[in-house]
């Protein structure tokens, strides 16, 4: 949890501040708002909730220089890597010029914005946003060793990001621009979320479901000084992907698991609360992480070579084999689907959908029962640009369809069973899916 919150408190502390400008850190602030704790430092964590301590403080600059530096130093040789990526499979084809998009976008944005949330349609949304945890920063996505593991390929998220365009990179944002050419908020390079150009993709590595409600007072501060974002008029769209690190490294650690849920819970709701009472005229895509039985099939099913080092990253899945942890997790994932469901989260301007897409992921991943490397990068961890570019696809069929958990070899593909909005079907959805 130390670590982690030093990370997060980053989020707001220029990386490269330039000579003489007065820096004014809002992070205490924000902490305050988002209910956070200030508490004295010790090794043992404290087991009441969501907290920081004075150690965070002093050394948020030292890290994020180092984090910094690193990232600069990795990104100097970004063509080469690249170029190994493409060589081993991890990056999507490139789409030929004479290849036209998928979809029709004569009709994808109203002739004058909706007024209501059902009337939403791709191209009405004028400003996107993620929120999240590595996935969503581009960590580790053309990672080749240690070194580079920490590095953020925030251009590549598939929630947040927008550099190239679709032919190169898909994203969901990346898809909007054809529909509105002015979209404006996705992550232009790659960087981490204190860089300007990292814009409204906040996301942080090692970000657990406990630290959200600071990062929406993060989002919300930043649409809020933009003078490019209309918090009245414009119509904007959150993409939400967090949770893996919940169940991975941190529930197992818990000695009072009703506790954690509990916590967890009150977390959850106070998140979209604010979110739907600060930021008007939003449509959150919140994905679902997956099932603890689908967790530990994936993991089962990985290169031996990955094996090894899945106590580093998913130190706790051995403790799955206690009922106690494993009913815990399963209430954990039951919980998020029921919190994002509630009614209070559907008005006229408001709507959160959640998204199965990473249901029996494993099954259409995989080769002969083992998971095809190529979507991977290489840490086992995270995805590969060509992972982002599935869950991109994924993520953009189910914005106008239930997932489909009948997942085929296609899926697996960026471009095929590649779903478009049409004449009967105008609109992006918003009520999540039943399981």
């Amino acid at each position: 949890m130390l670590l982690l919150l030093i990370l997060t408190l980053l989020s707001l502390t220029r990386s490269r501040p330039e000579s003489g400008v007065e820096i004014v850190n809002l992070s205490t602030q924000l902490l305050d708002q988002s209910g956070f704790k200030q508490l004295p430092f010790r090794l043992k964590p404290y087991n009441i909730g969501v907290y920081y301590t004075k150690l965070d403080d002093r050394l948020r600059q030292t890290l994020l220089d180092v984090r910094n530096r690193t990232q600069v130093t990795v990104l100097s040789k970004i063509d080469s890597l690249l170029e190994h990526n493409a060589k081993i499979g991890r990056l999507q084809q490139p789409v030929a010029e004479d290849y036209s998009f998928p979809c029709n976008l004569s009709k994808g944005r109203s002739p004058e914005p909706p007024s209501h949330i059902t009337r939403l349609r791709p191209g009405d949304i004028d400003i996107v946003a993620a929120l999240g945890d590595s996935t969503h920063a581009g960590t580790g996505i053309l990672a080749l060793g240690w070194r580079d593991l920490m590095t953020e390929y925030r251009g590549f998220s598939y929630g947040g990001g927008g550099i190239e365009s679709w032919r190169t990179v898909l994203t969901v944002p990346n898809i909007l621009k054809l529909y509105n050419p002015n979209l404006y908020g996705y992550a232009v390079a790659h960087c981490l979320a204190v860089d300007p150009n990292s814009r409204f993709n906040v996301a942080e590595p090692a970000l657990y479901l406990l630290d959200l409600p600071f990062q929406a007072h993060v989002l919300i501060d930043r649409l809020r000084k933009d003078p490019k974002v209309d918090m009245a008029k414009h119509w904007k769209m959150i993409n939400i992907h967090v949770g893996p690190n919940d169940v991975c490294t941190e529930l197992c650690h818990r000695d009072d698991l009703e506790a954690f849920l509990r916590t967890v819970k009150s977390v959850m709701y106070e998140t979209f609360r604010v979110l739907r009472d600060n930021v008007p005229r939003l449509l959150i895509n919140f994905v679902i992480q997956p099932e603890i039985h689908d967790m530990l099939n994936t993991i089962h099913k990985m290169p031996q070579d990955c094996k090894g080092k899945t106590i580093f990253f998913c130190h706790c899945h051995p403790k799955y084999d206690k009922s106690h942890f494993y009913n815990a997790a399963e209430r954990f994932v039951r919980m998020q689907k029921e919190i994002a469901s509630m009614p209070e989260f559907q008005r006229d301007d408001f709507a959160i959908v959640n998204h199965g897409i990473l249901r029996n992921i494993s099954d259409f991943w995989s080769k002969n029962g083992v998971l095809d490397h190529t979507f991977m990068a290489n840490d086992c961890i995270h995805f590969s640009q060509k992972g982002q570019a599935v869950l991109t696809k994924l993520l953009w069929n189910s914005m106008f369809a239930p997932t489909d958990f009948r997942f085929t070899e296609a899926w697996s593909h960026p471009f095929e069973h590649f779903l478009c909005p049409n004449a009967e079907n105008l609109f992006l959805r918003t009520k999540g899916d039943q399981y």
